[in-house]
């Protein structure tokens, strides 16, 4: 009778912690223990560990759909072989996360169409299935909200949002030229992770010498490049779009002598 009563608090007990994995487990794992002949403590380590697993599993799928990412690319789906001059070893030592551990920062330089946003994303994805919050935004998207949000008087709520990610990755820098109050609020942003030593990992089709077309003060420009390159991995991606490259081998496009294009840093 005490087994049974000891049974139910036991239920009683992980119901009440909200440990409903383990709650769910229970009875296969008591079987499965007495068969095996295992401690008490094994069990309990066992009902833990399933626990500890199903919860990590759900801040993962949370993660990733709060994180808002595009279409999901992994590393491992990169082309390499279309774009030679990405270096697989230094590829292969960020996807070890070790300068997210670090606070250390990673740009992705080139023209359009060369792989940035899925290296981005991919180390995005690798960061969320380590269990890291990530946020993912273009400047067009930041600018917008900001300026929302500006009208609102709210901006250090949003401000508040994009701090709290370990990762934020900011895609399409350099695409259209910003106004003084988005260059100052994306300068607040960088500088904000900066003092808390969380990593960007950004994209831009500008080189760093070509940032003072992006802002409309050099001097904001120099401060910001400033706070990302102090601890960074720089990728400077020169070659032929994809989608160009495509076209081409579907005899849409004429071959070009130059297709590569020259980025300096």
């Amino acid at each position: 009778m005490s087994g049974a009563v000891s049974y139910e608090r036991v239920r009683d007990h992980l119901h009440q912690l909200k440990l409903d994995s383990a709650l769910t487990a229970l009875d296969p794992v008591l079987e499965q223990g007495q068969k095996s002949e295992k401690l008490p403590v094994e069990i309990l380590d066992e009902l833990l560990s399933i626990e500890l697993a199903h919860r990590f599993e759900r801040r993962v799928k949370t993660n990733l759909k709060l994180s808002g990412l595009p279409k999901p690319k992994t590393l491992e789906e990169f082309d390499f072989e279309a774009q030679p001059q990405v270096p697989r070893d230094t590829v292969r030592e960020l996807a070890t996360l070790r300068f997210l551990h670090q606070g250390e920062n990673v740009l992705f330089l080139g023209p359009c169409g060369v792989g940035k946003t899925h290296l981005a994303t991919g180390l995005g994805l690798k960061a969320i299935e380590q269990g890291h919050r990530i946020y993912f935004l273009t400047l067009h998207d930041l600018v917008t909200r900001s300026r929302a949000h500006r009208e609102k008087n709210r901006l250090d709520s949003l401000l508040g949002v994009l701090t709290r990610p370990q990762v934020l990755i900011l895609d399409e820098v350099g695409y259209l030229p910003l106004e003084q109050h988005d260059a100052t609020f994306l300068f607040e942003v960088v500088n904000k992770r900066y003092q808390a030593q969380k990593s960007i990992i950004l994209t831009s089709n500008k080189s760093f010498g070509q940032w003072d077309e992006i802002f409309p003060d050099p001097v904001l420009a120099i401060a910001l490049l400033d706070r990302l390159l102090h601890h960074a991995t720089t990728l400077n991606i020169r070659g032929e779009s994809y989608r160009l490259r495509h076209r081409r081998k579907a005899g849409l496009l004429t071959p070009q002598p130059n297709a590569e294009v020259p980025m300096t840093s």
